[in-house]
């Protein structure tokens, strides 16, 4: 199959939109958010959408007129971290909001400096694997159900791979829902032709 016909390719993947749980919402989170002085961290495991309710979370506050200054980091660049940091914090004003994608990168002393630093800033708000740096906006979750509704947002109901398939990708990586997501793309770049053909 050609990557530009495979429905979980990355471009689909990346137009998916957060989905929130346990009856959880825009307005309560926002309202959350608030109460915190907008100082607050998005919290979960690898793969379950932290960094897509991130940056929706941005577009929202960038729309009501609130300056965003991104920090992103990764094991790739962690080594970089400190000319990031310089970078990042060159030209903001007390307006900006801080959001820093993967501060489980940051060593101790790093974090420290930065909310040090970010206290003359409008807000810092975080995404990290656990919780502790800042108090809690949302726990993002994992689940099959959750894994399921993507695959059924991607497909057509005649192509979608049975529960059992599900189940075996999410218990294979471990709950991260991008990982079960890159191996049903690697499944269909294998099929020659999905018209009435579910790749297992």
């Amino acid at each position: 199959m050609r990557a530009a016909d495979n429905p979980f390719r990355a471009d689909r993947v990346q137009s998916l939109r957060y989905r929130f749980h346990d009856g959880d919402d825009w307005e309560s989170m926002l309202a959350r958010l608030q109460k915190c002085s907008f100082r607050a961290a998005i919290v979960g495991p690898e793969g379950v959408g932290k960094t897509t309710l991130h940056e929706e979370l941005a577009a929202r506050l960038e729309k009501d007129g609130h300056p965003i200054r991104w920090l992103r980091l990764n094991r790739e660049n962690r080594r970089q971290a400190p000319a990031l940091i310089r970078r990042t914090f060159a030209d903001m004003t007390p307006k900006h909001l801080l959001f820093i994608d993967g501060a489980e990168q940051l060593g101790f002393w790093r974090w420290q400096l930065i909310k040090r630093r970010a206290g003359r800033l409008a807000g810092l708000v975080i995404n990290t694997h656990t919780s502790g740096w800042l108090p809690t906006l949302i726990e993002c979750k994992s689940s099959v159900s959750l894994l399921s509704e993507v695959a059924e947002e991607l497909l057509p109901e005649e192509l979608r791979p049975p529960q059992e398939t599900l189940v075996s990708l999410f218990d294979r990586h471990a709950g991260n829902i991008r990982l079960c997501l890159r191996s049903l793309y690697d499944q269909w770049a294998s099929a020659p032709d999905v018209r009435g053909q579910v790749p297992r």
